[in-house]
């Protein structure tokens, strides 16, 4: 009788422990149109849900659903990938001809900072082109950071021609995501009040939507007329300085702010044309008089003043 007893309390905690295990797992749900689906592959114990779309596959940690919630978490899955397959779509069109094959990109989630990107905060997302994989470790600035991310797996893992060097890596990247692209991702996350806030200062194209290209021109020209000087800001080799005249008078390639490098290269390939730009993306500041003609400085003070034009042409003002 005792060994009776012992058995149905075993079968008994056995069913428990299946319920239990059953309520871990994902209801089944779809995210803005995507299903998720259980991990059966690797490392399914960290990143138990998978969601795969036509240009990438998320890998959704456990430990993110459950810091901030799973409503929370999937409710901005969905808000990135209601644009994401758009903007992937346009990047691939917008290089075509100079990419081979595109493989799908594996991107993981990491707010909770499992990595050691993660843990220090200082980006919104990182593109390891050398494993190929995305990691995004804020998830609000993923909506802006994502599209310059996959320009980077494009340029550096997909691309014909070889790119050597922060300024160039940073600048192509800038000027797929934010000049040649829509960037849906980017443009989504302002209200309408936001929206209509930059209509008013001449920062939205012809269907209302934000204009990035114009925002970046407008800051580039903040940035020559001096309005940084003494104040810390982010260059293209990714260490923050600060802004001094010097830095003014005399630019270098490696210290150039992200929207200097991106208004400037779309100014060379303007100028030039993709062709030549994109096949010499690994020369040095004192290559630019034989590949372009004249030396760097020169040019990027040509680019300047044209900027300068542009901005009081379209009453552009940051302040």
């Amino acid at each position: 009788m005792k060994n009776r007893i012992r058995i149905i309390a075993l079968l008994l905690a056995l069913i428990l422990c299946i319920g239990t295990l059953s309520g871990c797992k994902a209801k089944a749900r779809t995210v803005a149109g995507f299903a998720v689906e259980e991990n059966e592959g690797r490392s399914e114990t960290s990143y138990p849900y998978i969601v795969h779309t036509s240009h990438a596959t998320w890998h959704l940690a456990a430990a993110d659903i459950e810091m901030m919630g799973e409503e929370v978490f999937f409710d901005g899955l969905e808000r990135i990938l209601e644009n994401q397959e758009a903007d992937f779509t346009d990047a691939i069109a917008m290089l075509d001809g100079y990419l081979d094959e595109v493989p799908v990109i594996d991107i993981y989630t990491d707010f909770s900072g499992r990595t050691e990107q993660g843990k220090l905060g200082a980006f919104g997302a990182y593109c390891r082109w050398n494993v190929p994989c995305i990691e995004i470790y804020q998830p609000d600035m993923a909506f802006a950071e994502l599209l310059h991310e996959y320009a980077h797996y494009l340029t550096h893992c997909c691309m014909r021609y070889e790119i050597d060097g922060n300024f160039w890596s940073e600048a192509i990247a800038e000027y797929v995501s934010k000049f040649i692209c829509k960037n849906r991702m980017f443009c989504s996350v302002y209200s309408e009040d936001g929206r209509t806030a930059l209509a008013a200062r001449g920062f939205a194209n012809q269907d209302g939507d934000p204009d990035i290209r114009k925002m970046y021109c407008a800051a580039a020209a903040a940035i020559r007329d001096g309005l940084m000087i003494g104040q810390t800001f982010s260059v293209v080799s990714q260490a923050p300085v600060v802004m001094t005249e010097r830095m003014l008078e005399h630019p270098t390639l490696t210290m150039l702010s992200y929207y200097e490098a991106g208004c400037f290269f779309d100014w060379l390939v303007e100028r030039y044309g993709k062709e030549l730009v994109f096949a010499n993306m690994t020369i040095g500041q004192g290559e630019f008089r034989e590949v372009f003609g004249e030396d760097f400085e020169t040019l990027f003070f040509a680019w300047a003043e044209d900027n300068q034009t542009f901005c009081e042409e379209n009453g552009l003002k940051l302040n």
